[in-house]
């Protein structure tokens, strides 16, 4: 199944779209040697402890992705956010709008959050609910698991499963090694199973670099689509951040229509997120996406408030 939405999104999955195996599977490794390289240049470099930061989060709506340390800079705990989305597509595709809350809070050792995200796409329409739990095990490991199922919508999946497990690395524990499993049962025959690997590496404030690679088989039919992705965030904490991200690789399929599928093609997709904090407790949250396979493009923008607490 594709990775929707560039998702969280994995999606989500916040409610996550050949030739280019080879290249992508390539790249990935090449850009793991690299930034292992420079991560050992820069392992005496200024001591700055990367828990002292306050947390915070990206979350994309539908696409299965690695979630982030409890202490880094990017997980969100304890707000709630808002919003509505509008994106347009060509060759006689239509358009896709709809609304999200969700939220997350803080326990112990635990980070909650849900989602709830109602969208029109494809002339039908329906709502995506989801749960999940960040979980602390101790200094050097976390882990995360997301459930997610949908009413209506038959581009939403009727069970969604994603898990994470991280290992932090290095003196300051500035490089997350992250290893996943995803589940996505669609509607009608149509199953995705994912394999993810991936890093995520805290500069001297204020930085941050990601890099993953998805494997996944989705079947009927035994269909390996890789699919890889990087990320640069560049922000602070209670002020603002911003993230550019790019992803490229083959989707095994794409559900258009109840009864209609797109199959076995290469997709690219490129995502813009704009968090800014206005006031000390709430601000704004402004996505552009945009996205291309060989049957059509899609572009648009999400915008959302949200309120720490």
């Amino acid at each position: 199944m594709g990775r929707r939405r560039g998702c969280r999104s994995k999606t989500r999955v916040q409610r996550t779209d050949y030739s280019m195996k080879k290249l992508i599977t390539k790249s990935f490794l090449v850009s793991e040697a690299l930034l292992l390289a420079f991560i050992v240049g820069r392992q005496c470099s200024a001591q700055v402890n990367p828990q002292a930061q306050t947390p915070a989060t990206n979350a994309t709506q539908n696409t299965p992705a690695p979630v982030v340390a409890e202490e880094s800079p990017k997980l969100l705990t304890n707000y709630i956010e808002s919003g509505g989305d509008y994106l347009q597509l060509n060759n006689n595709y239509g358009s896709w709008a709809g609304g999200y809350a969700r939220s997350a809070y803080e326990r112990g050792s635990n980070v909650w959050n849900g989602e709830v995200n109602g969208q029109r796409e494809f002339g039908d329409k329906g709502v995506y609910l989801a749960a999940g739990d960040t979980h602390t095990f101790s200094e050097d490991w976390y882990g995360a698991v997301t459930v997610g199922s949908s009413v209506q919508g038959f581009f939403w999946p009727r069970f969604r499963v994603d898990a994470f497990a991280n290992r932090k690395l290095l003196a300051r524990k500035q490089w997350i090694a992250t290893v996943g499993y995803g589940y996505y049962a669609a509607k009608d025959v149509h199953r995705n199973q994912d394999v993810y690997l991936g890093s995520t590496y805290y500069l001297t404030k204020p930085w941050i670099i990601e890099e993953g690679l998805y494997l996944g088989i989705s079947n009927p039919g035994g269909v390996f689509a890789p699919a890889g992705f990087v990320a640069v965030t560049q922000g602070a904490n209670k002020h603002h951040y911003v993230t550019a991200r790019v992803g490229l690789g083959e989707e095994g399929y794409q559900l258009v229509g109840p009864t209609v599928t797109l199959a076995k093609f290469q997709s690219q997709a490129l995502t813009g997120t704009y968090r800014k904090w206005i006031g000390t407790n709430w601000g704004f949250n402004l996505v552009g996406d945009y996205y291309h396979n060989p049957y059509y493009s899609r572009g648009g923008t999400t915008l959302g408030l949200f309120k720490d607490f």
